[in-house]
Formats: C-alpha cells, structure tokens, sequence
C-alpha cells in the first residue's frame, strides 16, 4: 500500500521554517537588544526553533518511505542508485549554490565550504569550522548521513512486517540513546534521538492503509490536545527532562499533529488550503538555507533591517525554486528513471 501526497504537508514545511526563523531573528539578529524581555523567554524561544527542525526531519523521513514504498510496490525492487541521484538533485545543488553565495561575500572561506558541502557541522569537533553563515547546516548532516543507511533499513523492513520492524529500530535507537545518557555521551545520545524523528516519520508512512485513514480523520478536539500539550511541554517542562520528553513524547505528538491534522473541519481546512502558505512551504528549502545571512547580527544595524533582508530572502528563493531548483529536480527525475529503466533490463530474464 503505497500513501498518497498529503497536500497540507506543504503548509507545515512553512510553519517549520518560520519557527527557525523567529528563533534566529530573537535571539541572534540583534532583536533582543531592543526588547530585553526576550531573555527571560531565550530558552522556549530556542525549544520551538529545533521543534521546526523536528517537524522538518518527520516529514523527510515519511516523504522518502512513501516514495520508497511506493516504487517497491510498483515494481517489486529499489533502485538505490535512483534513490541517490534524486537526492543528490533536490538537496545538492540548492546547498551549493548557498555555499558559493556565502563564500563570494566573505562570510565564510574555503575550508568552511568543505566542512559543511561534505555535511560534517553536526559533529562537535567540527564546530570550529562551521560559523554562524553554516552553521545550520547540522541539521542537513543529519538527514544525508540518514540517506546512507536508511535504504538498507527499508529494504530489512520489507522482507518482514515493514512497520513492526521499523517500531523495532525505533525502540532500539531510544534505548541507544537511553543509554548513552546514562553514561553522559549526550552528543551520541542526541545523534540518536534526531534519527527518531526522520524513522518516525517512515513509521507513518508505512501505516496500514486503515490506521492510515484513522490518523486522517483524528477528531479535531483530540488534535487540539496534542497541539496543547506539545506547546505546554515545550513552555513549561524542566530542562533535565527534556531530552526523555524528545525521545518518548514529542515523536508521537509530531506524528498526530502534523499527519492527524483535521482537514475535514473547516478552519483548519481554510487554513491549510491556502496556496500561498503551500508555496511558501514548496520554497522552503532555499528559504531555510539563505535565511541564515538575514538572521545574523550586523554591529550597529537597525533590527527592521533584518526583516527586510528576510523579505529579499524569501523574494530570492521564490526565483531560485523556478529557475534552478526545479529544474535541478526534473534532471535529478530523468537520471533516476533512466537509471531504474537500466535495472529493470538487466534483471529482465534473456
């Protein structure tokens, strides 16, 4: 049973990029100079910027599985060289483009290039090299080095029940992590935990068609108490409890809230519908990554001027979607496909 697009989908990129964004604009552009209060609030300000990125590594991982499950039971197989050159043309040469921007206007240098292009920023001994103007793109190095073992992972599932299987290598990423905390290895811990969230979203993709259908048609009023719940965790909930609430509750809470979101009633429907917030969603990517110049903090520069940078910057990723990364995505379609074509052949009996 392959899972068809969820259109809102598009409208949560959105929301996930704008929570990074107000993060960043807060507490790192300078903002908080002028309204002191922000400091008193740094911490759930930072709590619902990562919850953007987690948002945005669920909905990864339930893309690629539905693609993934949708070719295999297609064809019967998984072209992985396909799977990579897909990839490799959606999330490439946006990234490289960004790089290159950074680099000609000296925000970054060659060595810094390198260590982000190879995806090496979420390593703390890295940290050095990966600045501000790259630094975001730890949470890229997590989802790339995701890609690398994840297509075997699928292919594991498959050969048994696809989301019993999965459930396994969730249960034994949280007790990986469980135990890495236990003996203060609290990066490794942390690797762990953000890999839950893409398999989370895998999880989903591979629900029964029935089960499927019933997180679509989530009461409003369950929804509503995921979403309360989630907001009050993430205001109200001690530091040392934090990290336990990341692997046991807010997976789950994401799933339902962004998979379970009640389209059938109609304010949300309205909301979710709108094509502007779905276009935003669609160009979100490029808009994550330029961001960063925008967000910055400039000595001695007006923090309305960093709104305005924001506008440039969502103005150029508009263009840079139609014009470069579309295009980068049909090319990355055609190999794939001629590279799945080229299977098919070889395993056709002579």
């Amino acid at each position: 049973m392959s899972v068809k697009r969820i259109e809102h989908i598009d409208v949560w990129r959105f929301f996930a990029v704008a929570l990074v964004i107000l993060e960043h604009f807060l507490l790192f552009s300078g903002a908080g100079e002028h309204w002191s209060k922000i400091v008193t609030y740094s911490l759930q300000i930072e709590r619902f910027g990562e919850l953007g990125v987690l948002i945005f590594f669920s909905i990864s991982g339930f893309v690629i599985c539905s693609a993934l499950n949708s070719e295999k039971n297609a064809t019967g197989k998984i072209c992985l060289s396909a799977f990579y050159t897909r990839r490799f043309f959606r999330i490439i040469p946006p990234l490289w483009l960004y790089l290159a921007g950074a680099f000609l206007l000296s925000k970054i240098n060659a060595s810094q290039v390198i260590t982000s292009a190879a995806f090496l920023c979420n390593f703390s001994f890295f940290e050095k090299n990966c600045p501000w103007f790259i630094g975001h793109t730890w949470s890229l190095a997590y989802e790339e080095q995701f890609y690398l073992f994840y297509p075997l992972l699928f292919l594991w599932a498959w050969r048994g029940g696809k989301s019993s299987r999965i459930l396994i290598a969730m249960i034994g990423l949280i007790l990986s992590a469980l135990t890495l905390i236990y003996f203060k290895q609290i990066f490794w811990a942390d690797y762990c935990i953000y890999f839950l969230f893409l398999l989370t979203g895998c999880f989903t993709a591979l629900l029964p068609s029935y089960w499927m259908q019933k997180l679509r048609n989530l009461p409003f009023w369950f929804w509503l108490v995921a979403v309360v719940l989630l907001v009050s965790l993430l205001c109200f909930s001690p530091s040392d409890v934090d990290g336990l609430l990341k692997m046991l509750c807010y997976p789950a809470l994401i799933q339902v809230i962004v998979f379970g979101t009640p389209t059938h009633f109609s304010p949300i429907k309205t909301i979710f519908e709108q094509r502007s917030l779905s276009y935003l969603g669609r160009i979100s990517y490029s808009v994550y990554l330029w961001q960063q110049l925008a967000t910055a903090y400039y000595e001695n520069m007006p923090w309305w001027l960093n709104l305005v940078y924001l506008v440039l910057v969502f103005i150029f990723a508009a263009v840079s979607f139609h014009y470069f990364e579309m295009p980068c995505q049909r090319l990355g379609t055609r190999f794939s496909n001629q590279l799945k074509i080229a299977k098919l052949n070889r395993l056709e009996p002579k």
